[in-house]
């Protein structure tokens, strides 16, 4: 006799496939969503870390990126050799900028040099060496509250026509408000005048040959002083093996600031701290990490100054990075040249302001002032930049002083070593603080 069937096997038998089936398919299901998340999460914080950092909100400004002035003046110089970047900084929390220097808005001494650098084209275009310029006398003279440099020059030419007619056509195409004229109907005895202002006097002798240079012992003296270093230890180097001082000023917040400064301390050069100063039109153009700003207040000022001094403790003295607008203030001025005093640290105004009261509170304060009177490369080009060295030694002889301001450009560098052989060594290169 068959067995009896037992009441509800059959069911259960039925439930247990769907049942197994589906736990088939959960397991399907997580294995699949964690494979997703293990391959989808490195790929996340791939793109996390690529992605630029927030930038933190701090009394210290934030770069940003531009392209000196040699900037808030009209037009951009080259992007010099030293391009600052400290990622390891919490002011660098933003993308790295092109360093920049600040040139004067409508500045009247750029449009001098560039009658200047009219007059080299015209010598190179009718084939005829910038060794026949030779500078009788550099003047300081103003125009509408702007100094520039009223230059007294004799060109010893082979042929005075070509370069003449060259003269004439560079200053139409580069200067139109300027104008060339002949003195007392001299057509040797020139006079060349921007917007109506006489800038450069040029003697044209019959005799071709340069005399020889006066021997006579003199008492003038040049400073040079390379702004904005502190990235390049190479171009440090070069810098410093040249057969004369320049004075280093670093920019505290680049990378390499320490290995800079100890090139400079190495090789018995002057350190000076390039101190980050709020500009004009801050902040369109930044004057990076460190900026000593305006609207600080006397407390925040000193900190944020005591900040810039604590990553290059050593200096010998201060000069501006930009500041037309900083070095207007005199309440914030007093503020930070009290507290260099105190220190006993220098301050040389780079003076991209005519309006800077760097003099008058330093007075008050009982300190020395120093200046910068020659800016050596706001035209990056080798030829252009001997001519404002040669500018730098003609009004030392005048004055007894010139202090000269260039960058780390390849230009600039290459100048100075060509200068090296050609300049007038009866001039002292001394150190800022020496004067």
């Amino acid at each position: 006799m068959p067995p009896k069937k037992r009441k509800g096997t059959s069911k259960k038998a039925s439930r247990f496939p769907l049942f197994r089936a589906l736990a088939l398919a959960a397991v399907v299901l997580l294995t699949g969503l964690t494979l997703f998340l293990i391959l989808r999460l490195p790929t996340r914080q791939a793109n996390e870390a690529a992605a630029p950092p927030v930038a933190v909100k701090q009394s210290v400004a934030p770069r940003p990126s531009t392209t000196p002035t040699v900037p808030e003046q009209p037009s951009q110089p080259s992007v010099p050799l030293d391009t600052a970047q400290n990622p390891q900084s919490v002011e660098q929390q933003t993308p790295p900028h092109p360093l920049t220097y600040e040139a004067v808005a409508d500045d009247f001494e750029a449009r001098v040099r560039d009658a200047d650098l009219a007059i080299l084209n015209a010598l190179n275009s009718s084939r005829q060496s910038d060794s026949v310029l030779r500078h009788r006398a550099v003047e300081a003279r103003q125009y509408r509250g702007q100094e520039f440099h009223y230059q007294n020059l004799t060109l010893h030419l082979q042929d005075a026509f070509p370069f003449l007619a060259a003269l004439e056509r560079n200053l139409k195409q580069m200067l139109p408000d300027a104008s060339l004229q002949t003195l007392d109907g001299n057509p040797r005895d020139l006079e060349i005048s921007i917007q109506g202002q006489p800038t450069h006097h040029l003697f044209i002798p019959l005799a071709s040959t340069p005399p020889k240079p006066d021997t006579s012992s003199t008492k003038a003296r040049v400073v040079i002083i390379i702004d904005d270093l502190g990235e390049s230890t190479k171009t440090a180097q070069r810098l410093a093996n040249l057969p004369f001082p320049v004075s280093f000023s670093v920019l505290p917040f680049t990378t390499n600031a320490r290995e800079v400064a100890g090139i400079a301390r190495k090789n018995n050069l002057e350190l000076l701290l390039h101190l980050p100063c709020e500009p004009q039109s801050y902040p369109k153009t930044n004057s990076g990490p460190g900026t000593l700003r305006v609207a600080m207040s006397p407390a925040e000022l000193e900190r944020t100054l005591a900040a810039n001094l604590a990553r290059l403790p050593e200096v010998d003295g201060v000069n501006n990075h930009m500041g037309s607008k900083l070095t207007q203030d005199k309440k914030a001025m007093r503020t930070v040249l009290a507290h260099l005093k105190g220190r006993g640290k220098f301050f040389v105004d780079s003076l991209t302001t005519p309006k800077s009261c760097v003099a008058s509170v330093s007075a008050s304060l009982g300190m020395d002032y120093r200046r910068r009177h020659v800016f050596l490369d706001n035209t990056a080009q080798k030829q252009a930049i001997l001519l404002q060295l040669k500018k730098a030694e003609a009004l030392a002889r005048k004055t007894g002083l010139a202090v000269a301001i260039g960058h780390p450009h390849p230009a600039t560098l290459a100048a100075l070593e060509a200068w090296a052989a050609t300049r007038d060594t009866k001039i002292t290169i001394c150190k800022a603080q020496d004067i």
